[in-house]
């Protein structure tokens, strides 16, 4: 794991806690810069391949709020014909993790999934149903606020906040009665 300079330092433009300034140069986006995965990981001694690059394209094409396991996408990548083992894609996942280009996300039983660590989502944070695995996101400047103060006052340099609420869902609520 990077210190926090060399985070900040590797990272800026994930950086979702740095405030934007008019001066600051425009956020690079990884579907306006389809070179930027290749950049990213040239410059960390990291080949670039279409297996990465099919993997995080999978990320770009989900819905804003999508978060997809491992299992998904191989699903998914098998669905277009694609050969690609397990193996190569948690490689995959790890290095892009590394990087900062995904967050990696425990949200239900020890099942990790992942999402793009992108500049224009805010921090948000996540409701797990327990019954169903259903996970919606939701903004919260207090929970950040909470993680910034706490964070500050114990001497810890935030790189990140979430916050998980676990639960169970209006639907399976409606089925357990």
């Amino acid at each position: 794991m990077p210190t926090p300079d060399l985070y900040r330092q590797r990272y800026s433009f994930f950086d979702r806690n740095k405030p934007m300034t008019e001066n600051d140069p425009p956020l690079p986006s990884l579907n306006q810069e389809p070179e930027l995965l290749k950049t990213v990981l040239n410059k960390e001694g990291f080949r670039f391949t279409s297996q990465r690059q099919k993997i995080l394209d999978l990320f770009q094409a989900a819905a804003l709020g999508h978060h997809l396991s491992a299992e998904e996408i191989h699903q998914q990548l098998l669905g277009q014909g694609e050969k690609i083992s397990f193996s190569t894609i948690y490689r995959a996942l790890h290095v892009m993790v590394q990087l900062g280009l995904l967050q990696e996300l425990e949200l239900a039983e020890g099942r990790k999934y992942y999402e793009l660590n992108t500049p224009f989502m805010d921090q948000h944070h996540h409701l797990v149903c327990v019954h169903c695995g259903n996970v919606e996101e939701f903004e919260d400047a207090t929970m950040s606020q909470v993680g910034s103060s706490e964070s500050a006052s114990r001497g810890f340099s935030l790189l990140n906040c979430q916050f998980t609420v676990y639960g169970i869902c209006p639907s399976c609520q409606s089925l357990l009665s």
